[in-house]
Protein backbone atom coordinates (compact mmCIF):
# COMPACT_ATOMS: atom_id res chain seq x y z
CA UNK A 1 0.00 0.00 0.00
CA UNK A 2 1.30 3.35 -1.22
CA UNK A 3 1.96 6.20 1.52
CA UNK A 4 -0.73 8.12 -0.34
CA UNK A 5 -3.06 5.09 0.15
CA UNK A 6 -2.09 4.56 4.42
CA UNK A 7 -2.99 8.73 4.39
CA UNK A 8 -6.11 8.54 3.09
CA UNK A 9 -7.25 5.59 4.96
CA UNK A 10 -6.54 6.97 8.18
CA UNK A 11 -8.24 9.84 7.00
CA UNK A 12 -11.07 8.17 6.35
CA UNK A 13 -10.81 5.74 9.47
CA UNK A 14 -10.72 9.21 11.93
CA UNK A 15 -13.33 11.02 10.50
CA UNK A 16 -15.46 7.79 10.64
CA UNK A 17 -14.71 7.49 14.33
CA UNK A 18 -15.35 11.22 15.03
CA UNK A 19 -18.89 11.67 13.51
CA UNK A 20 -19.65 7.41 14.87
CA UNK A 21 -18.48 9.43 18.84
CA UNK A 22 -20.13 12.56 17.97
CA UNK A 23 -23.79 10.42 17.45
CA UNK A 24 -22.87 8.35 20.50
CA UNK A 25 -22.35 11.70 22.51
CA UNK A 26 -25.69 12.94 21.00
CA UNK A 27 -27.65 9.71 21.63
CA UNK A 28 -26.62 9.74 25.02
CA UNK A 29 -27.45 13.62 26.08
CA UNK A 30 -31.11 12.21 24.54
CA UNK A 31 -31.52 9.66 26.65
CA UNK A 32 -30.27 11.78 29.98
CA UNK A 33 -32.29 14.47 28.95
CA UNK A 34 -35.37 12.36 28.63
CA UNK A 35 -34.51 10.15 32.41
CA UNK A 36 -33.99 13.52 34.24
CA UNK A 37 -36.22 14.76 36.46
CA UNK A 38 -36.62 18.66 35.99
CA UNK A 39 -35.01 21.11 38.42
CA UNK A 40 -38.28 22.41 39.18
CA UNK A 41 -39.50 19.39 40.54
CA UNK A 42 -41.28 19.27 43.99
CA UNK A 43 -41.28 16.52 46.50
CA UNK A 44 -43.81 16.82 49.38
CA UNK A 45 -44.84 14.47 52.22
CA UNK A 46 -48.92 14.20 52.89
CA UNK A 47 -50.30 12.95 55.68
CA UNK A 48 -53.76 11.76 55.66
CA UNK A 49 -55.95 10.73 58.92
CA UNK A 50 -57.66 7.31 58.46
CA UNK A 51 -61.25 8.53 57.24
CA UNK A 52 -59.75 10.34 54.48
CA UNK A 53 -58.11 7.29 53.17
CA UNK A 54 -59.98 4.36 54.83
CA UNK A 55 -63.74 3.55 56.28
CA UNK A 56 -65.46 0.50 57.83
CA UNK A 57 -62.66 -0.49 60.18
CA UNK A 58 -64.17 -4.18 61.84
CA UNK A 59 -61.89 -6.16 64.38
CA UNK A 60 -62.82 -9.89 63.51
CA UNK A 61 -61.67 -13.27 65.85
CA UNK A 62 -61.83 -16.73 65.84
CA UNK A 63 -58.95 -17.91 64.31
CA UNK A 64 -56.80 -21.18 65.49
CA UNK A 65 -57.32 -22.28 68.79
CA UNK A 66 -54.89 -22.81 71.69
CA UNK A 67 -54.02 -26.12 71.26
CA UNK A 68 -51.92 -25.86 68.20
CA UNK A 69 -49.52 -23.11 69.77
CA UNK A 70 -46.40 -24.72 71.35
CA UNK A 71 -46.30 -23.03 74.63
CA UNK A 72 -49.61 -23.26 76.89
CA UNK A 73 -50.79 -20.36 79.55
CA UNK A 74 -51.07 -21.07 83.24
CA UNK A 75 -51.82 -17.85 85.46
CA UNK A 76 -53.90 -16.86 88.35
CA UNK A 77 -55.65 -13.06 88.21
CA UNK A 78 -52.63 -12.47 86.36
CA UNK A 79 -52.59 -7.84 86.28
CA UNK A 80 -55.66 -8.66 88.15
CA UNK A 81 -57.43 -9.80 85.10
CA UNK A 82 -56.28 -13.20 83.36
CA UNK A 83 -56.32 -16.63 84.82
CA UNK A 84 -55.82 -19.80 82.55
CA UNK A 85 -55.42 -23.47 83.38
CA UNK A 86 -53.71 -26.12 81.43
CA UNK A 87 -55.35 -29.68 80.77
CA UNK A 88 -53.66 -32.94 79.60
CA UNK A 89 -54.62 -36.66 78.69
CA UNK A 90 -52.82 -39.76 77.96
CA UNK A 91 -53.17 -42.64 76.63
CA UNK A 92 -54.25 -45.89 78.30
CA UNK A 93 -51.11 -46.97 80.92
CA UNK A 94 -48.15 -49.31 79.39
CA UNK A 95 -48.88 -53.10 79.80
CA UNK A 96 -45.59 -54.44 79.92
CA UNK A 97 -42.30 -53.48 80.27
CA UNK A 98 -38.62 -55.12 79.43
CA UNK A 99 -36.97 -55.92 82.95
CA UNK A 100 -33.97 -57.32 84.01
CA UNK A 101 -34.75 -59.94 86.12
CA UNK A 102 -32.43 -61.35 88.96
CA UNK A 103 -30.02 -63.27 86.74
CA UNK A 104 -29.51 -60.68 84.45
CA UNK A 105 -32.24 -62.01 81.71
CA UNK A 106 -34.32 -59.08 80.06
CA UNK A 107 -38.19 -60.34 79.89
CA UNK A 108 -40.97 -58.81 79.25
CA UNK A 109 -43.04 -58.53 82.05
CA UNK A 110 -47.07 -58.83 81.68
CA UNK A 111 -47.94 -58.29 85.77
CA UNK A 112 -47.07 -54.97 86.54
CA UNK A 113 -47.70 -52.93 89.80
CA UNK A 114 -47.98 -49.36 90.22
CA UNK A 115 -47.04 -47.37 92.88
CA UNK A 116 -46.73 -44.19 92.36
CA UNK A 117 -45.47 -42.10 89.58
CA UNK A 118 -44.17 -38.43 88.59
CA UNK A 119 -45.65 -35.72 86.42
CA UNK A 120 -42.70 -33.72 85.13
CA UNK A 121 -44.01 -29.76 84.18
CA UNK A 122 -41.27 -27.45 82.24
CA UNK A 123 -41.60 -23.47 81.93
CA UNK A 124 -40.53 -21.24 79.75
CA UNK A 125 -38.29 -19.27 82.52
CA UNK A 126 -37.92 -15.65 80.17
CA UNK A 127 -41.73 -15.60 79.33
CA UNK A 128 -43.08 -16.50 82.83
CA UNK A 129 -44.15 -13.80 85.63
CA UNK A 130 -44.20 -14.00 89.18
CA UNK A 131 -42.00 -14.09 92.35
CA UNK A 132 -39.04 -16.08 93.60
CA UNK A 133 -40.90 -19.36 93.22
CA UNK A 134 -44.89 -19.94 92.96
CA UNK A 135 -47.08 -23.03 94.13
CA UNK A 136 -48.80 -25.02 91.46
CA UNK A 137 -51.36 -27.93 91.99
CA UNK A 138 -52.41 -31.06 89.81
CA UNK A 139 -56.10 -32.09 89.64
CA UNK A 140 -57.34 -35.25 87.94
CA UNK A 141 -60.65 -33.57 85.80
CA UNK A 142 -64.13 -35.84 86.68
CA UNK A 143 -65.13 -35.55 82.87
CA UNK A 144 -64.19 -36.30 79.62
CA UNK A 145 -63.46 -33.12 77.09
CA UNK A 146 -62.60 -32.05 73.70
CA UNK A 147 -59.19 -30.43 73.56
CA UNK A 148 -60.05 -28.89 70.34
CA UNK A 149 -63.46 -26.75 71.44
CA UNK A 150 -62.19 -26.69 75.39
CA UNK A 151 -63.30 -23.57 76.82
CA UNK A 152 -62.93 -21.75 80.56
CA UNK A 153 -67.03 -22.58 80.68
CA UNK A 154 -67.73 -25.56 78.01
CA UNK A 155 -65.73 -28.65 77.93
CA UNK A 156 -67.37 -29.90 74.51
CA UNK A 157 -68.48 -27.22 72.08
CA UNK A 158 -68.90 -29.35 68.77
CA UNK A 159 -71.48 -29.55 66.21
CA UNK A 160 -74.55 -31.01 67.85
CA UNK A 161 -72.84 -31.43 71.18
CA UNK A 162 -72.38 -28.43 73.82
CA UNK A 163 -71.51 -29.45 77.50
CA UNK A 164 -70.32 -27.23 80.21
CA UNK A 165 -67.88 -27.86 82.75
CA UNK A 166 -69.29 -29.06 86.28
CA UNK A 167 -67.58 -25.30 87.45
CA UNK A 168 -66.32 -22.81 85.68
CA UNK A 169 -62.47 -22.81 85.01
CA UNK A 170 -62.11 -26.99 83.92
CA UNK A 171 -63.63 -28.30 87.34
CA UNK A 172 -64.01 -29.24 89.95
CA UNK A 173 -61.16 -31.39 90.02
CA UNK A 174 -60.13 -34.19 92.50
CA UNK A 175 -56.51 -32.90 93.99
CA UNK A 176 -53.35 -35.01 93.25
CA UNK A 177 -50.47 -33.33 94.45
CA UNK A 178 -48.55 -30.01 94.50
CA UNK A 179 -45.42 -28.50 93.97
CA UNK A 180 -43.26 -25.12 94.23
CA UNK A 181 -41.56 -23.89 91.42
CA UNK A 182 -38.25 -22.00 91.51
CA UNK A 183 -36.41 -20.79 88.38
CA UNK A 184 -33.27 -20.76 89.81
CA UNK A 185 -33.59 -24.28 90.49
CA UNK A 186 -34.11 -25.12 86.98
CA UNK A 187 -36.79 -24.66 84.57
CA UNK A 188 -39.05 -27.84 85.82
CA UNK A 189 -40.97 -29.07 88.29
CA UNK A 190 -42.24 -32.46 89.52
CA UNK A 191 -45.27 -33.58 91.29
CA UNK A 192 -44.84 -36.62 93.28
CA UNK A 193 -47.99 -38.93 92.39
CA UNK A 194 -48.76 -41.60 95.37
CA UNK A 195 -50.69 -44.83 94.02
CA UNK A 196 -54.05 -43.86 95.10
CA UNK A 197 -53.21 -40.27 92.38
CA UNK A 198 -52.24 -43.26 89.62
CA UNK A 199 -55.23 -45.04 90.30
CA UNK A 200 -57.57 -41.80 89.45
CA UNK A 201 -55.92 -42.57 85.91
CA UNK A 202 -55.40 -46.28 85.70
CA UNK A 203 -58.14 -47.05 83.28
CA UNK A 204 -59.15 -45.92 80.09
CA UNK A 205 -62.10 -43.39 80.81
CA UNK A 206 -59.67 -41.99 83.87
CA UNK A 207 -56.58 -41.24 81.56
CA UNK A 208 -58.81 -39.93 78.46
CA UNK A 209 -60.36 -37.70 81.57
CA UNK A 210 -56.64 -36.75 82.41
CA UNK A 211 -55.39 -33.73 84.48
CA UNK A 212 -55.45 -30.08 85.50
CA UNK A 213 -52.49 -28.08 86.15
CA UNK A 214 -53.00 -24.24 87.74
CA UNK A 215 -51.51 -21.76 89.64
CA UNK A 216 -52.51 -21.24 93.56
CA UNK A 217 -51.07 -18.20 94.12
CA UNK A 218 -52.21 -14.29 92.43
CA UNK A 219 -50.44 -12.25 89.93
CA UNK A 220 -48.61 -15.84 88.21
CA UNK A 221 -48.17 -16.28 84.47
CA UNK A 222 -46.30 -19.12 83.47
CA UNK A 223 -45.59 -20.01 79.86
CA UNK A 224 -45.65 -24.09 79.75
CA UNK A 225 -43.44 -25.72 77.31
CA UNK A 226 -43.99 -29.63 78.09
CA UNK A 227 -45.91 -32.18 80.59
CA UNK A 228 -44.65 -35.39 81.18
CA UNK A 229 -46.47 -38.24 82.58
CA UNK A 230 -43.68 -40.77 84.33
CA UNK A 231 -45.27 -44.22 86.04
CA UNK A 232 -43.24 -46.00 88.95
CA UNK A 233 -44.12 -49.99 88.33
CA UNK A 234 -42.51 -52.82 90.78
CA UNK A 235 -42.10 -55.77 87.95
CA UNK A 236 -43.10 -59.33 89.12
CA UNK A 237 -40.08 -60.73 87.24
CA UNK A 238 -38.17 -58.56 89.82
CA UNK A 239 -39.93 -57.07 92.96
CA UNK A 240 -36.73 -55.40 94.31
CA UNK A 241 -36.43 -53.16 91.46
CA UNK A 242 -38.55 -49.99 90.63
CA UNK A 243 -39.30 -49.31 86.90
CA UNK A 244 -40.12 -45.89 85.44
CA UNK A 245 -42.39 -45.83 82.64
CA UNK A 246 -43.23 -42.77 80.68
CA UNK A 247 -47.07 -42.73 79.26
CA UNK A 248 -47.78 -41.17 76.10
CA UNK A 249 -49.74 -37.69 75.97
CA UNK A 250 -52.85 -37.63 73.93
CA UNK A 251 -53.47 -34.19 74.32
CA UNK A 252 -52.84 -30.68 75.93
CA UNK A 253 -54.29 -27.07 75.78
CA UNK A 254 -55.64 -24.22 77.89
CA UNK A 255 -58.29 -22.70 78.69
CA UNK A 256 -58.36 -19.31 79.82
CA UNK A 257 -60.93 -16.19 81.10
CA UNK A 258 -61.37 -13.35 79.95
CA UNK A 259 -62.55 -14.25 76.70
CA UNK A 260 -62.48 -11.14 74.98
CA UNK A 261 -65.18 -8.99 72.83
CA UNK A 262 -64.55 -7.06 69.79
CA UNK A 263 -62.91 -3.83 70.76
CA UNK A 264 -64.53 -0.21 69.43
CA UNK A 265 -61.90 2.11 68.08
CA UNK A 266 -59.21 -0.02 68.50
CA UNK A 267 -56.60 -2.22 65.67
CA UNK A 268 -56.17 -5.59 67.26
CA UNK A 269 -54.22 -8.68 66.00
CA UNK A 270 -52.56 -12.15 67.47
CA UNK A 271 -54.16 -13.49 70.75
CA UNK A 272 -55.86 -16.92 70.65
CA UNK A 273 -58.39 -17.52 68.87
CA UNK A 274 -56.37 -15.00 67.10
CA UNK A 275 -57.81 -11.86 65.95
CA UNK A 276 -57.74 -9.79 62.88
CA UNK A 277 -58.44 -6.07 61.99
CA UNK A 278 -60.20 -5.29 58.71
CA UNK A 279 -60.86 -1.91 56.76
CA UNK A 280 -61.63 -0.82 53.29
CA UNK A 281 -59.04 1.60 51.21
CA UNK A 282 -61.25 4.84 50.13
CA UNK A 283 -58.27 7.10 48.76
CA UNK A 284 -59.31 10.43 47.42
CA UNK A 285 -58.96 11.53 43.78
CA UNK A 286 -57.79 14.60 44.21
CA UNK A 287 -55.90 16.70 47.55
CA UNK A 288 -57.24 19.68 48.82
CA UNK A 289 -54.75 19.85 52.08
CA UNK A 290 -53.22 20.07 54.34
CA UNK A 291 -52.29 23.97 53.95
CA UNK A 292 -48.42 22.82 53.88
CA UNK A 293 -49.51 20.85 50.77
CA UNK A 294 -51.21 23.28 49.61
CA UNK A 295 -48.55 26.33 50.19
CA UNK A 296 -46.09 24.24 47.94
CA UNK A 297 -48.46 23.04 44.79
CA UNK A 298 -51.81 24.44 43.49
CA UNK A 299 -54.57 23.13 44.95
CA UNK A 300 -56.79 20.74 43.93
CA UNK A 301 -53.70 18.25 43.64
CA UNK A 302 -55.00 15.16 41.26
CA UNK A 303 -53.30 11.94 42.73
CA UNK A 304 -51.92 10.17 40.23
CA UNK A 305 -49.41 6.82 40.21
CA UNK A 306 -46.36 8.17 38.21
CA UNK A 307 -46.31 10.83 41.44
CA UNK A 308 -46.18 8.50 43.95
CA UNK A 309 -42.89 7.71 45.20
CA UNK A 310 -43.33 6.15 48.27
CA UNK A 311 -46.37 5.20 50.87
CA UNK A 312 -46.89 3.55 54.39
CA UNK A 313 -49.21 2.99 56.55
CA UNK A 314 -48.70 4.07 60.11
CA UNK A 315 -50.29 3.18 63.44
CA UNK A 316 -49.45 4.10 67.06
CA UNK A 317 -49.12 1.02 69.49
CA UNK A 318 -51.42 1.32 72.66
CA UNK A 319 -51.37 -1.14 75.90
CA UNK A 320 -53.69 -4.16 75.45
CA UNK A 321 -56.22 -5.38 78.06
CA UNK A 322 -54.65 -6.53 80.98
CA UNK A 323 -53.26 -9.71 80.72
CA UNK A 324 -52.56 -9.86 77.63
CA UNK A 325 -49.32 -7.70 77.05
CA UNK A 326 -47.03 -9.24 74.60
CA UNK A 327 -44.00 -11.09 76.27
CA UNK A 328 -42.20 -11.70 73.16
CA UNK A 329 -41.54 -10.44 69.49
CA UNK A 330 -44.47 -10.75 66.67
CA UNK A 331 -44.95 -10.25 63.15
CA UNK A 332 -47.73 -7.73 61.64
CA UNK A 333 -48.68 -8.57 58.33
CA UNK A 334 -50.97 -6.87 56.10
CA UNK A 335 -53.07 -8.78 53.16
CA UNK A 336 -55.49 -8.23 50.57
CA UNK A 337 -60.00 -9.55 51.48
CA UNK A 338 -60.37 -11.35 48.23
CA UNK A 339 -64.17 -11.80 49.10
CA UNK A 340 -65.05 -9.08 51.80
CA UNK A 341 -68.55 -10.76 51.71
CA UNK A 342 -67.80 -14.37 53.07
CA UNK A 343 -66.03 -12.14 56.07
CA UNK A 344 -64.51 -13.68 58.68
CA UNK A 345 -64.04 -16.61 56.25
CA UNK A 346 -63.12 -14.97 53.50
CA UNK A 347 -59.72 -16.26 51.39
CA UNK A 348 -56.69 -13.84 51.59
CA UNK A 349 -54.41 -12.45 48.90
CA UNK A 350 -50.58 -12.63 49.79
CA UNK A 351 -48.48 -10.18 51.86
CA UNK A 352 -48.16 -6.71 50.93
CA UNK A 353 -45.94 -5.96 53.00
CA UNK A 354 -42.13 -7.83 54.10
CA UNK A 355 -41.50 -11.45 54.04
CA UNK A 356 -42.19 -12.49 56.91
CA UNK A 357 -44.26 -8.76 58.13
CA UNK A 358 -43.17 -5.74 60.05
CA UNK A 359 -41.29 -6.60 63.68
CA UNK A 360 -43.59 -5.84 66.99
CA UNK A 361 -41.42 -5.44 69.82
CA UNK A 362 -43.24 -6.17 73.43
CA UNK A 363 -41.43 -3.02 74.35
CA UNK A 364 -43.23 -1.11 72.12
CA UNK A 365 -46.82 -2.34 73.56
CA UNK A 366 -45.35 -2.08 77.39
CA UNK A 367 -42.84 0.45 78.26
CA UNK A 368 -42.56 2.38 74.78
CA UNK A 369 -45.90 2.65 74.20
CA UNK A 370 -47.28 5.07 71.73
CA UNK A 371 -44.44 4.06 69.24
CA UNK A 372 -44.95 4.14 65.93
CA UNK A 373 -45.42 1.51 63.53
CA UNK A 374 -44.89 1.97 59.91
CA UNK A 375 -45.88 -0.36 57.09
CA UNK A 376 -44.72 0.47 53.43
CA UNK A 377 -47.73 -0.19 50.92
CA UNK A 378 -45.95 1.54 48.06
CA UNK A 379 -46.36 -0.68 44.61
CA UNK A 380 -50.32 -1.24 46.70
CA UNK A 381 -51.03 2.34 46.94
CA UNK A 382 -49.33 2.78 43.18
CA UNK A 383 -51.80 0.54 41.98
CA UNK A 384 -54.94 1.52 44.01
CA UNK A 385 -54.55 4.80 42.58
CA UNK A 386 -54.38 4.03 38.80
CA UNK A 387 -57.25 1.53 39.87
CA UNK A 388 -55.70 -1.85 38.41
CA UNK A 389 -52.24 -3.41 39.06
CA UNK A 390 -49.68 -4.47 36.14
CA UNK A 391 -51.59 -6.83 34.64
CA UNK A 392 -55.00 -4.35 34.26
CA UNK A 393 -56.88 -6.88 37.31
CA UNK A 394 -58.39 -4.89 39.74
CA UNK A 395 -57.19 -3.79 43.32
CA UNK A 396 -58.74 -5.38 46.23
CA UNK A 397 -59.90 -2.08 48.45
CA UNK A 398 -60.42 -4.54 51.71
CA UNK A 399 -57.58 -4.80 53.89
CA UNK A 400 -56.74 -7.26 57.07
CA UNK A 401 -54.48 -6.71 59.69
CA UNK A 402 -53.07 -10.01 61.15
CA UNK A 403 -50.41 -11.51 62.82
CA UNK A 404 -48.11 -13.10 60.14
CA UNK A 405 -48.28 -16.41 62.11
CA UNK A 406 -51.89 -17.98 63.17
CA UNK A 407 -52.33 -18.62 66.23
CA UNK A 408 -49.20 -17.00 67.61
CA UNK A 409 -49.75 -16.64 71.29
CA UNK A 410 -52.52 -15.13 73.51
CA UNK A 411 -50.90 -11.98 73.60
CA UNK A 412 -52.09 -9.37 71.44
CA UNK A 413 -50.66 -6.25 69.75
CA UNK A 414 -52.63 -3.01 69.90
CA UNK A 415 -52.91 0.16 67.82
CA UNK A 416 -55.07 3.23 68.48
CA UNK A 417 -58.11 3.24 66.52
CA UNK A 418 -59.77 5.88 63.43
CA UNK A 419 -61.16 8.16 66.14
CA UNK A 420 -58.14 8.40 68.54
CA UNK A 421 -55.52 11.82 68.32
CA UNK A 422 -52.99 8.80 67.71
CA UNK A 423 -55.42 7.00 65.18
CA UNK A 424 -53.83 5.31 61.66
CA UNK A 425 -52.65 7.43 58.75
CA UNK A 426 -51.36 6.93 55.30
CA UNK A 427 -48.24 8.58 54.66
CA UNK A 428 -47.53 9.76 51.20
CA UNK A 429 -44.43 11.13 49.26
CA UNK A 430 -45.24 12.80 45.98
CA UNK A 431 -42.71 14.21 43.52
CA UNK A 432 -44.84 16.69 41.23
CA UNK A 433 -42.91 15.66 37.95
CA UNK A 434 -42.38 12.98 35.56
CA UNK A 435 -43.33 9.69 36.29
CA UNK A 436 -40.54 7.81 38.68
CA UNK A 437 -40.00 4.08 40.12
CA UNK A 438 -41.60 3.13 43.87
CA UNK A 439 -39.20 2.99 46.10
Amino acid sequence: MTNWLKRSAWTGLTALGFWTLLGCQEEIVAILEGDLVPVEAVTVEVVLPFHEFAENLEAWGGYGQPYQLTTDVIANAFEGSLDARVLSSWFSYPRSAQVRDPSGVVRTDTLLTFVGGRLVARFDTLSSAFGEQTELAVGALPQEWDFVTATWELAVDTVGERREWGEGGAGPVTPVSTAFWEPAQGDSVVFEIDSAGVALWGDSAGVRKGARLEALEENVRLELTDLDLWLITRPSVNPDTLVELEVATRSRTFVYSPQLQAPENEIRIGGVPAWRSVFTMNLPEVLNGPESLCQTVQCPLELNPESLVSASLVLTTRTPPPGFLPTDSLFLDIRPVLEPSRLPKSPLGTSLGVTLGTLLEPAKFGEEVGSQIEIQLGPYVQNLIGEEDLVGIDVPKTLALLSSFEPFALFLASFEGPDSPLGPELKLILTLADEVLIR
